[in-house]
């Protein structure tokens, strides 16, 4: 096709765009790069004469700044550094450029060419997808790459319409001829309850529900609330606006208090916004304290205040409401929690979006309110906001980051299975073999994003192993990344605290337990293993797990590990399956919430030694800094790492802490007085690896929470969804069970002691 009929039919488009209300996206892969873009931006001009612009980049890469300048040479634009991009989530505009030169990222895709508007165009430039990329080079093993994922993109953007690209000075124009629906309009509910003046600012009929549906929260009892769509439906602003009917409705004297958080403060940019527009609309007088990007952090009148807090900190804090907004990215470990925490609960979660499907979120969330048996009301939004149902720009995003994937429904029973090595090439040009692989995974795991598609993909040093039925159809997936092997310059530089890519397994224990070992070893790291949902919990993820163990073996593997965000059903798993807890990360994801954890089964005799050595190491950091480092870490997950770290070392505890246990038990003595006492017996349990007896889970964690990690009543109490008197229970009753066990000590036994009896262990002869 010739320049003059290409910018011809980008030019209808454009046109049929606006007036219908879907996008247009325009690929340049060529030398000529940026004429090519200016080009486009001045078609673009000449139809809308005003456009808002956004322009994505690496600033701190030479030459970046440079290609800015020469766009802004032409056109006013806001610059968006691709780092801190998750701030513009909520914001639309009508072209948004994406500087591909120094990084091609599947991330940075997904997220902002969602930002373009129903009319606009996204613009995605580069010379080429392979040299000198940025994540592609993190994803180089020993020198090799695939670029398997870099053809499968170029492959869909020739299959779907709405797209133009100019290839090496090749013409290719895809407009889209199908059919779009209207662009969503607001339907005020015959009958209302939220004020009418907020019912106006809504945008789509899904919006007008669930405000309304924001009444379900108020009232007595025990109630979580749930709003769930893809991406551009406009939850986050119908949940401002919730917030801004509730404190109309405040009739008690009492400040109404209400926590908002979500994996960053830049993602409540958009709710907190959307407060304001509601409060003004109500003519509620606030007072609002900005962050430095010029978004609220906190709004306050004279009977509200509406903050956000960082997720962790919430579970510490009191007040009338709970909003977590992004839920899924936060982590399911800390929704449980805030849910045993706190008595009113919104959660607003993406169910498709840049960071994966939260279709499997919302499955742990259903199991957990089951368990916790809460009132739950559920909404979901469905028609998109920012451009027309039926935008051919998201057809071909979903597709080709693949964020709806689903594997197809599998059989009722499986009887026999066959297990191989899946050719990662194939796969990636089979889609329907790739959406049955990598639905799979995302649905089983629901933080995947479209950074690991591409990893899958071009990694020469990732396995994928597959579980299929006879009959063709796959029902488990697992992903393998080999680690370790590596140079004395490389294990030199972990223990001196540098980062190298890959071997994330090595990286850790070198740098924690200081044993070159660990990188000499040669490992599998299963980086996924799943199940489809059907056929869970009937054993196939332990089937598949001895065989790729079976595997390792066979391929002269020392260990085989794995390394996950701390979730109690994910660490039973591994620790059911024989795999010990040799790291524990001291810092929490900032992104997921959870203490990122690392277990290994070793295979060859010096992994068997060197496992040993770690998870000591591990369990003696885990104990004696769960009060510090290890606070906030969730006492049920504590429990389970150190149950499953079987070494044994003796705890001698005195006599005088002895008795002091016993006056507790005997109730002679308050818990603050005897806490020394309690505090050495309960290390002495959790280090017994040789004992043929347990407390109750319960009265484990009531002495991880209270005696190991110093949670103050009310935060233990919410640990175990329980009150101080139960509480006091289970911990006297824990107490108890251990002196009596290690002692034969009862509430009946005399106490008190002479130091006669004392002089061998005090050695008072000495004196």
């Amino acid at each position: 096709m010739d320049k003059q009929e290409f910018f011809k039919l980008l030019e209808n488009s454009i046109v049929d765009g606006i007036k219908r209300y879907y996008r247009n996206l325009v690929f340049i892969q060529d030398k000529n790069y940026l004429n090519h873009v200016k080009e486009i931006l001045q078609l673009y001009l000449k139809i809308n004469s005003k456009p808002s612009i956004a322009y994505a980049f690496h600033p701190w890469v030479k030459g970046a700044k440079d290609r800015l300048n020469e766009i802004r040479n032409l056109v006013d634009v806001l610059d968006i550094d691709y780092s801190s991009s998750d701030r513009y989530l909520g914001s639309t505009f009508d072209v948004v450029i994406l500087d591909l030169i120094d990084n091609f990222e599947p991330n940075y895709i997904g997220r902002l060419i969602d930002l373009v508007r129903g009319g606009g165009i996204g613009i995605l430039y580069t010379d080429n997808l392979i040299e000198h990329k940025l994540f592609r080079n993190s994803i180089i093993k020993n020198g090799n790459i695939r670029d398997v994922y870099e053809k499968r993109f170029l492959r869909k953007l020739n299959e779907h319409q709405g797209i133009f690209m100019i290839i090496n000075s090749d013409y290719i124009a895809k407009p889209f001829n199908g059919e779009v629906k209207e662009k969503p309009s607001p339907q005020i509910p015959k009958k209302f309850s939220m004020p009418l003046e907020l019912h106006k600012l809504c945008m789509s009929k899904d919006q007008n529900k669930v405000l309304e549906s924001f009444n379900t929260i108020r009232g007595g009892g025990k109630k979580v609330f749930v709003i769930t769509s893809a991406r551009g439906r406009g939850k986050s602003a119908v949940t401002g606006l919730g917030l801004a009917g509730l404190i109309s409705k405040i009739e008690k004297k009492k400040k109404f208090k209400v926590v908002v958080t979500a994996p960053s403060s830049t993602s409540i940019s958009q709710l907190m916004l959307f407060l304001k527009k509601g409060l003004d609309a109500l003519s509620i007088p606030y007072k609002s304290k900005d962050s430095i990007y010029g978004y609220p952090l906190s709004i306050e009148g004279s009977n509200f205040k509406v903050y956000y807090e960082i997720p962790e900190a919430t579970l510490e804090d009191e007040g009338d409401l709970l909003v977590v907004d992004e839920a899924a990215a936060i982590g399911i470990g800390y929704i449980d929690s805030a849910i045993k925490t706190w008595k009113k609960v919104v959660l607003v979660t993406t169910v498709h979006g840049y960071e994966g499907s939260g279709k499997a979120f919302l499955r742990y969330l259903k199991r957990i309110l089951t368990t916790r048996k809460v009132s739950v009301v559920w909404q979901e939004l469905i028609k998109p906001l920012r451009y027309a149902e039926g935008d051919p720009v998201e057809k071909w995003l979903y597709d080709t980051l693949l964020l709806d994937a689903e594997p197809d429904e599998p059989p009722q029973n499986v009887s026999h299975v066959i297990y191989e090595s899946a050719n990662v090439e194939e796969i990636f040009n089979d889609d329907h073999k790739l959406r049955q692989i990598y639905g799979i995974l995302v649905t089983a795991h629901y933080r995947n994003n479209p950074n690991d598609l591409m990893i899958m993909a071009d990694g020469v040093h990732h396995k994928i192993k597959t579980l299929s039925t006879l009959d063709g159809k796959y029902i488990g997936v697992v992903q393998i990344a080999q680690e370790g092997d590596l140079p004395d310059s490389l294990i030199d530089l972990a223990l001196k605290g540098g980062t190298f890519d890959g071997d994330l397994i090595p990286d850790r224990l070198i740098k924690h337990v200081r044993l070159r070992d660990f990188g000499k070893m040669k490992g599998w790291r299963i980086v996924r293993i799943a199940i489809v949902q059907e056929l869970q919990d009937k054993g196939l993820g332990s089937t598949m797990l001895n065989m790729v163990e079976e595997s390792a073996k066979e391929e002269g593997v020392d260990w085989v590990g794995s390394a996950f965000m701390g979730d109690a059903r994910v660490l039973n798993f591994w620790i059911k399956n024989g795999y010990v807890p040799v790291h524990v990360s001291p810092k929490k994801n900032e992104k997921l919430g959870d203490y990122p954890v690392v277990v290994i089964k070793p295979i060859s005799e010096t992994a068997v030694k060197a496992t040993f050595i770690a998870s000591m190491i591990l369990k003696d950091k885990i104990l004696n800094t769960l009060h510090d480092i290890y606070f906030s870490m969730d006492p049920e997950i504590a429990r389970i790492i150190l149950n499953g770290i079987k070494v044994h070392k003796e705890i001698n505890v005195n006599r005088i802490y002895v008795d002091k246990v016993l006056a507790f038990v005997q109730g002679v003595s308050p818990y603050e007085s005897s806490a020394d006492g309690i505090h050495m017996i309960t290390l002495k349990y959790f280090w017994d690896a040789k004992r043929d007896w347990s407390l109750t889970p319960e009265q484990e964690i009531i002495l991880i929470a209270k005696v190991l990690q110093g949670r103050p009543w009310r935060f233990t109490s919410s640990s175990l969804n329980s009150n101080r008197t139960t509480i006091n229970e289970l911990l006297y009753e824990a107490v108890a069970e251990l002196l009596y066990r290690y002692y034969n000590l009862t509430p009946d036994s005399k106490g008190g002691l002479e130091i006669k009896n004392l002089d061998d262990e005090f050695h008072t002869n000495e004196l």
